[in-house]
């Protein structure tokens, strides 16, 4: 049987003979890789399963009430070494970059409807340009209402 590289780190070898089409090779990560594209692809494609991971998930977070704030607890810097605070004095937004990806698949809810303001924040100096940040302020105002006249 003739070698094959692997779809994920690229190194050849040979797959198992009960598995001609092996596209992964054989190593943790690229199991891992293999079963994230699968999983990635079957929630895309199948309801029921997007739906038994959900309360699956719901079930899990009833389970573990205290696991993410002592997880964010975890996760926050330690206090410097001679007891001293540093406050922030100036009134610009703090700019949050994530080194790995974002913990659940479904935390992000959309907003509430309704009337915005998006107000645009200076560049900072690693910004590439390809996107904005923005500040969204909920606007008191009705929405515009057509008056018949």
């Amino acid at each position: 049987m003739a070698n094959t590289r692997c779809a994920h780190c690229g190194t050849s070898f040979q797959p198992r003979p009960q598995t001609p089409k092996q596209t992964f090779c054989s190593a943790t990560i690229c199991q891992r890789a293999r079963k994230r594209q699968w999983q990635q692809a079957k929630l895309c494609t199948d309801p029921d399963y997007r739906a038994n991971q959900r309360s699956a998930q719901r079930a899990w977070a009833v389970r573990n009430r205290g696991y993410w704030p002592q997880w964010r607890q975890a996760q926050r810097a330690p206090a410097p070494i001679d007891g001293s605070r540093h406050t922030r004095t100036d009134a610009s937004p703090v700019q949050i970059r994530l080194d790995h990806p974002p913990v659940k698949m479904d935390s992000w809810t959309p907003p509430p409807s309704g009337m915005f303001r998006l107000t645009k924040l200076p560049n900072f100096p690693d910004e590439t340009g390809l996107s904005w940040l923005v500040v969204i302020t909920p606007v008191d105002a009705p929405p515009p209402v057509k008056m018949d006249v």
